[in-house]
């Protein structure tokens, strides 16, 4: 692996280049201080980019990830890697062919339910697929748990909107082109690219959307709070911490602060302590009012689940209405896909997020024993997501065509080890019954 050398406005960055495929790792779009808003990061003489991010900190930073309630997903998709974390976690890893020039731009905002989470996780944080498919591919990496949703303060939404605005402006320099950009996210990733589109804050920058299990408004029972709303959690928390005041959590050590919110949140736990709340700028009002206004971002999207899902009824019922209002509402269209594909390995078949390693490819870095089936379905949701990316529709360059969700056409794409034809909604339910009482996965 060689190292290569670029020049932007912001100075010189040296990154890796491996079978014409350049990699730049953990550059900094914003610094900020405990609890403040995202500002922009300095610029620099020359900037290291070989070796690795900064993430926020989490569950992995202060306990044993590996035998505690995450393990599995750590096992899965983080195992053997070395992480840095720290407060200020505003970093992103940009990959591109060598040579490239005005390429179309694919973000990707990982899931984590906005408690945990990695830029560099195995499926994805050094992802050279799209590459080779003429894409400048991103994982951007924003602030969690507490350091986040303190007050309701959204301060990782906050950091997204920063990162992609950032990528507007400066990804000419790596090859991109600034109006072709699409976002794309996991789970809670999914479900912040969903916060986001609630107001007009990225209008004009994106261009089109892909969301895996998390598109859709949560049901009412989970809104979000208000700030005011959220303040007597968040005294708790600052009790625990054996304080009083802002200011005074503000200064404490940044294990105190993630043990106080974690063990608040799991003694008192709600979906208003680990989720964001309305706060008038990136989240303005009700989701559900917001939607009913139509005033929410419109651009194409594809959206999908697995079939051993989280709540997969829940997160099945949130993909098709949500794909169902955009027809209601003449908006841009909307793509389903239900990933059902039984991996090798072990029981768990399509669990919430085993679309990861066909979504990216990194499925040498992979524990299981995949089958050319594997690599060849890879392929193929590669393909239709490179193809959205470029053009706001999958279909193209031979690929078996993609209908868009129609009052005539509910049925979803069907990535799995038979077919990859259409679905229906009542083979779907059929196969979340399933789940339930057969073949639940892990979570």
């Amino acid at each position: 692996m060689k190292k290569t050398e670029i020049n932007t406005g912001l100075g010189r960055v040296i990154g890796t280049v491996n079978d014409g495929v350049c990699m730049y790792r953990g550059i900094p779009y914003a610094v900020t201080e405990r609890f403040e808003l995202p500002k922009p990061y300095p610029k620099w003489d020359v900037l290291d980019a070989t070796s690795g991010e900064i993430d926020c900190y989490q569950y992995l930073t202060f306990r044993d990830e590996s035998s505690g309630p995450d393990a599995f997903y750590h096992n899965e998709f983080r195992s053997d890697q070395e992480f840095c974390f720290a407060e200020s976690p505003m970093t992103m890893n940009i990959i591109t062919r060598e040579g490239a020039k005005k390429d179309p731009v694919l973000v990707f905002i990982h899931g984590g339910g906005f408690e945990t989470g990695t830029v560099g996780e195995l499926p994805y944080g050094t992802c050279t697929e799209y590459a080779k498919h003429d894409v400048v591919f991103v994982s951007l990496g924003y602030r969690l748990n507490v350091f986040s949703l303190y007050e309701c303060g959204n301060y990782g939404l906050h950091d997204m909107v920063f990162g992609i605005k950032w990528i507007h402006e400066h990804i000419a320099d790596f090859g991109g082109d600034p109006d072709r950009i699409t976002i794309m996210g996991q789970s809670a990733g999914a479900m912040s690219i969903m916060n986001l589109m609630y107001s007009q804050t990225l209008k004009g920058i994106v261009k089109g959307a892909v969301l895996m299990s998390g598109a859709g408004a949560v049901p009412i029972f989970t809104k979000p709070w208000t700030r005011e709303q959220s303040l007597p959690f968040w005294a708790g928390v600052r009790r625990r911490a054996g304080v009083e005041t802002t200011e005074e959590f503000r200064k404490l050590p940044a294990d105190v602060i993630w043990n106080a919110w974690y063990e608040e949140s799991r003694d008192n736990w709600s979906f208003q302590a680990v989720q964001p709340g309305i706060d008038g700028v990136i989240i303005p009002d009700l989701p559900q009012r917001v939607i009913r206004k139509r005033a929410y971002l419109d651009v194409p999207m594809i959206v999908g689940v697995t079939s051993q899902d989280f709540m997969p009824y829940i997160i099945y019922d949130m993909t098709i209405g949500w794909a169902m209002k955009h027809v209601r509402h003449g908006r841009a269209p909307v793509y389903g896909y239900l990933f059902d594909r039984e991996l090798p390995g072990n029981s768990f078949k399509a669990f919430h997020g085993s679309d990861l390693w066909y979504m990216f490819g990194n499925m040498d870095k992979c524990w299981r024993p995949f089958e050319r089936i594997d690599y060849d379905l890879k392929d193929q949701m590669v393909h239709y997501v490179a193809n959205f990316v470029r053009y706001q529709t999958p279909n193209g360059d031979g690929l078996p065509y993609w209908q868009h969700v129609s009052r005539r056409n509910m049925s979803f794409r069907h990535f799995c080890d038979r077919t990859t034809d259409t679905i229906s909604p009542i083979r779907i339910r059929r196969k979340m019954d399933r789940a339930i009482f057969r073949d639940k996965g892990p979570m």
